[in-house]
């Protein structure tokens, strides 16, 4: 492999790790509030436990797959 590709996965990686816990406490917040609404009343502690494990595959999703398409954009544009 060359120092660019092991940069571009080394580089994505790490931003993907970056943005993961910022990112999962925004989506979070957004889906308790909407279920909160939906159901016009506070959630209880296993709703918010179950909430927040459903929230972890689809920030990990977002979070990959954006870091990777920003490197792309980002290498391809200035290497």
């Amino acid at each position: 492999m060359d120092g660019m590709r092991v940069w571009y996965w080394i580089s994505s990686i790490g931003l993907a790790a970056l943005l993961f816990r910022p990112a999962k406490k925004m989506i979070l917040a957004q889906r308790v509030r909407r279920t909160e609404r939906k159901l016009d009343r506070q959630l209880t502690e296993e709703e918010l436990k179950d909430l927040e494990k459903r929230t972890v595959p689809m920030t990990v999703f977002i979070v990959v797959t954006f870091s990777f398409l920003f490197n792309s954009v980002i290498m391809n544009k200035y290497f």
